[in-house]
């Protein structure tokens, strides 16, 4: 009896681990916000590469592409306006986006630089799909909305033009609308 207890047992732990092993690794978010603070911690031990945008913004704008040997890991794209500037961290893994951090900051007028409110969104990826938005308001916004896809679209869209740019020679990445 005894015997057969300790088989109960150790089959019901086997089959517990499993079932909270799966279930801690159907979520990619927690895995992707752990490379996020991964690739910012190492940040300072990546190749930079610095390009001009242009096209992107009414006042112009600046990359900047942080390598790990021939991969990228993260881009930092910020767009300059007259009533405000914004900044697009796109991240990656494996070659493949998995996250965009956009922060906003918006002026109290036309070029003053005074900042009075500031707009933060998170989109996560998963094999070329946008999988969780939480916009500004700290909201999940429901996906396959027009405005989800639009999103995804846009973002793939960028972080395609912004990476070939980044390896590319030419110090300046133009917008092809």
């Amino acid at each position: 009896m005894k015997r057969i207890s300790t088989v109960v047992v150790i089959v019901l732990a086997a089959l517990f681990t499993t079932v909270i092993g799966n279930a801690q690794t159907s979520d990619p978010i927690p895995a992707i916000r752990q490379q996020y603070a991964s690739i910012n911690r190492n940040a300072a031990r990546y190749r930079k590469v610095k390009k001009e945008l242009s096209g992107f913004s009414a006042e112009g704008g600046e990359l900047i592409a942080y390598f790990n040997g021939p991969s990228i890991v993260k881009i930092a794209a910020t767009y300059y306006g007259e009533i405000g500037r914004a900044t697009d961290e796109y991240y990656y893994s494996n070659d493949k986006l998995i996250f965009v951090y956009r922060k906003h900051l918006h002026y109290s007028g036309q070029l003053t630089g005074k900042v009075v409110r500031t707009t933060e969104d998170r989109y996560y990826f998963k094999d070329d799909k946008l999988i969780r938005w939480i916009d500004e308001a700290g909201k999940l916004v429901a996906g396959g909305t027009t405005e989800f896809n639009e999103k995804e679209s846009e973002y793939l869209g960028s972080s395609k033009q912004f990476t070939e740019g980044a390896r590319s020679k030419n110090p300046t990445i133009e917008d092809v609308p």
